[in-house]
């Protein structure tokens, strides 16, 4: 009963969290796109400047939402650790592999190397891109 309601719990957080992503990947398409636009258009230093911060934003938000699923993730395997009862050979073995020592909190700041490079490359991407698109043509 007790591994029902922490996978319960868990995949209700994933799912949530998979709205968010959603959510967040729509709000990318749509800075991408901004991009594309002021290159093909031209765009004046405002238009330039609101991108730029809500081109920071967009990435904290996924970031964010990134932090919150590793985070989900281990405290869902060391939860399962902790039950008192025993555990599947796949979730046995989803907590090995977690290799979970504790709980831990979701992070702005991507817990592994690779995803603090992804969203800083998505950052400079937009951010250098709209900066380089041309003034606004006549």
């Amino acid at each position: 009963m007790e591994m029902a309601q922490i996978s319960e719990t868990y995949i209700s957080l994933m799912q949530m969290n998979g709205l968010f992503f959603i959510g967040n990947v729509v709000l990318l398409w749509m800075m991408f796109r901004g991009v594309t636009n002021a290159n093909l258009y031209g765009a004046n230093t405002f238009g330039k400047v609101m991108h730029s911060v809500i081109s920071i934003c967009v990435v904290a938000f996924n970031a964010n939402t990134y932090g919150n699923v590793s985070s989900a993730v281990n405290n869902w395997a060391y939860a399962a650790s902790q039950s008192s009862e025993e555990l599947t050979g796949g979730m046995q073995q989803f907590v090995d592999n977690m290799g979970a020592t504790g709980y831990s909190n979701g992070s702005l700041i991507p817990s592994d190397p690779l995803g603090i490079v992804f969203f800083a490359a998505i950052l400079i991407a937009l951010i250098g891109g709209m900066w380089t698109a041309p003034g606004p043509k006549e």
